[in-house]
């Protein structure tokens, strides 16, 4: 247990490192990939919804005092990202490395809904640049993100030695 606690908690760091120093020289067309919300997104299907929720609130938290703006913007959007990823918990579901991706996928489509419909509400933003910036950001973000994913989950899936499938 506290082996496990201690493993996300790094995989968290790095990954929150990583995002703010390391992922902006990865930028493909300034399309930058969303690490935190991948690692995120796996330990919400390995351990389920509560911890999904609160560990989602703690790194939304940090990024919110991190990075200026609305003060929970972040909170909000990655709790509720890390309720929806931890709802296809795989103690409850058994889920295959495609349908995995799918569903990181709706995560981060969730993810910036939220962030988004909090910027409509607080400043006003037309619902048009909404719609806008989901098929110019979220997309294709999502996409790099899920392409980085693909190590984790294959690896996860084909090669960790685990009960037959």
């Amino acid at each position: 247990m506290i082996k496990n606690v201690i493993m996300w908690a790094v995989l968290f760091f790095m990954a929150f490192v990583l995002q703010t120093s390391f992922v902006s020289n990865a930028a493909i067309f300034s399309i930058k990939p969303d690490l935190i919300i991948i690692v995120l997104f796996l330990m919400a299907m390995k351990v389920g919804i509560i911890p999904g929720v609160f560990i989602g609130f703690i790194i939304g938290l940090g990024q919110d005092l991190y990075i200026p703006g609305v003060l929970g913007q972040n909170a909000l959007a990655k709790t509720i990202a890390g309720f929806a990823a931890g709802l296809f918990n795989e103690k409850v579901m058994r889920v295959d490395p495609f349908l995995e991706i799918v569903l990181l996928l709706f995560t981060f489509i969730l993810n910036d809904i939220v962030y988004s419909l909090v910027n409509v509400v607080k400043f006003g933003y037309s619902f048009s640049a909404f719609g806008m910036s989901l098929l110019t950001f979220t997309l294709p973000r999502a996409i790099y993100s899920i392409l980085i994913a693909f190590i984790p989950i294959f690896w996860d899936y084909f090669f960790k030695p685990s009960i037959k499938r």
